[in-house]
């Protein structure tokens, strides 16, 4: 889960929540666990590949469940040009006979030498889990070692406490700016890796107990790290800048220019060689994900068919990996900024989450109601989404659902209408969105009346999973 987030969320989080950024850390850290153990349970319900992208095909129909297949897909395929990226914009002030990185914008040289490192993600991921797990492996110690090191190296070489206690810092920030930065300072974005456990469940031995375990303690682990990171970055910010309040930081490479500000050269070649490798490996993992999830949807029927088969010698649909590193390509050369993409990624993220407790409300009717909260929570934290991301993430959903619905009908198949209500919720939830209260009761409604008896069979009856699974 340490990837790119780390090299930018300490900044960006106390831009938006200030002294609070603590407590983001802590709430996003806890609906991660929440949502993972929603996975978990699904996991062990039906261990099944890609579990979270075929949960509500399961409990609704594969026309309803594909709404959030879509969802979890996208989010996690867009996040692989994200940590392609932020490795390139971490190179750019670096790499002096090109120039990668301006304007707050990759330049097309930039798009391009994001593309290289894509296609290394690619290859590596082409030859199966066993490469992919000993890169994971030797990579591991790195990856978490260099953040550890420049935590020390920050808290040694330049701490002050006053920074916490200038006016600017101390009265610009309230607990209502830590629903903001949740999503917009990538809070969310850094623990979203917990979905490649669900995703690698039917390959993890013992899933009952390893899926839930290595969920929570990497989700507590990774929180360890992004607190302790926060603490350095804050109190190590020079007092000339840290006065005219946590809002003004703007540095482009945040750590590796604040380690060159206060003279600490030695560390940014490991923070240079940190910004390949923590987004490379979770780039990679992501990929190797979402290659699982287009072969479950595909299996399932919501996607072409030819899709739907492994390579036996690497246990693996090559096609869908192909067709991810086209879409993943197609989405790097469309998009600006590491900050910009995150957002947008993070919105079709918590849409695949949503499609947990909507699925367990069915499939676990004695827990139910705590399914609803979570579902609640999950609106809640939509809601804060600036308008322009709402849109964007509403539209591409809608307009998929219209493509895909045209399709089936084309093709002679029965189209499940019910499977729109959720579309007209994400938009009324958007209208609703500045007022909390209101968002609580329309995620309440919306909840109980999909996972109803009445609706969850009628969707079922129409549009069956044309997969058979077996639960746990």
């Amino acid at each position: 889960m340490i990837g790119s987030g780390w090299l930018f969320s300490a900044q960006l989080n106390a831009q938006l929540a200030g002294n609070y950024a603590f407590i983001a850390w802590i709430i996003a850290a806890a609906v991660a666990i929440i949502v993972g153990l929603c996975f978990s349970r699904l996991c062990i319900l039906f261990p099944e590949r890609g579990i979270n992208a075929k949960c509500t095909s399961i409990s609704h129909g594969k026309d309803f469940g594909m709404i959030f297949a879509f969802a979890i897909w996208f989010g996690l395929l867009a996040m692989i040009p994200t940590e392609a990226q932020a490795t390139t914009q971490y190179l750019s002030p670096f790499i002096k006979f090109v120039t990668l990185y301006q304007n707050d914008a990759l330049t097309i040289t930039g798009k391009f030498a994001a593309l290289v490192i894509l296609l290394v993600y690619f290859i590596i991921n082409y030859f199966g889990i066993t490469l992919l797990a000993k890169v994971n492996n030797i990579s591991t110690v790195f990856k978490v070692s260099i953040p550890l090191l420049t935590i020390i190296i920050l808290l040694a070489a330049h701490f002050d406490t006053t920074n916490f206690n200038l006016s600017a810092n101390a009265n610009e920030y309230t607990l209502k700016t830590v629903k903001t930065a949740l999503i917009g300072a990538g809070l969310i974005y850094a623990f979203n890796g917990f979905q490649v456990v669900a995703a690698f469940a039917s390959e993890i031995k013992n899933p009952q107990r390893n899926v839930p375990l290595a969920i929570i303690i990497s989700i507590l682990f990774t929180l360890g790290i992004y607190m302790l990171l926060q603490l350095a970055f804050m109190g190590a910010i020079p007092t000339e800048i840290a006065i005219k309040g946590w809002s003004q930081l703007n540095f482009n490479s945040p750590l590796v220019n604040l380690t060159m500000l206060l003279g600490l050269n030695f560390i940014v070649i490991a923070l240079i060689a940190d910004s390949i490798v923590s987004p490379s490996i979770t780039g990679m993992t992501y990929l190797g994900a979402c290659s699982r999830m287009l072969y479950a949807m595909a299996e399932q029927g919501q996607m072409p068919r030819w899709i739907a088969k492994l390579c036996p010698k690497h246990n693996l649909s090559k096609r869908s990996l192909i067709l991810n590193f086209i879409i993943s390509a197609i989405i790097l050369f469309n998009s600006s900024s590491w900050a910009a993409l995150m957002v947008l990624t993070t919105a079709f993220n918590i849409l695949g989450y949503i499609g947990a407790p909507l699925a367990l409300g069915v499939l676990d009717k004695k827990r139910r109601f705590f399914y609803g909260v979570v579902f609640v929570m999950l609106g809640l934290l939509l809601s804060t989404l600036n308008t322009q991301d709402f849109i964007l993430s509403n539209l591409a959903i809608s307009v998929m659902m219209v493509i895909y619905a045209g399709v089936q009908l084309k093709n002679g198949k029965r189209f499940n209408l019910r499977s729109f209500s959720f579309i007209a919720y994400l938009w009324i939830l958007m209208l609703v969105a500045h007022l909390n209260w209101a968002v609580v009761i329309l995620a309440f409604a919306f909840f109980f009346y999909a996972t109803g008896e009445k609706f969850t069979q009628q969707s079922k009856i129409l549009n069956p999973p044309e997969a058979k699974f077996t639960s746990a």
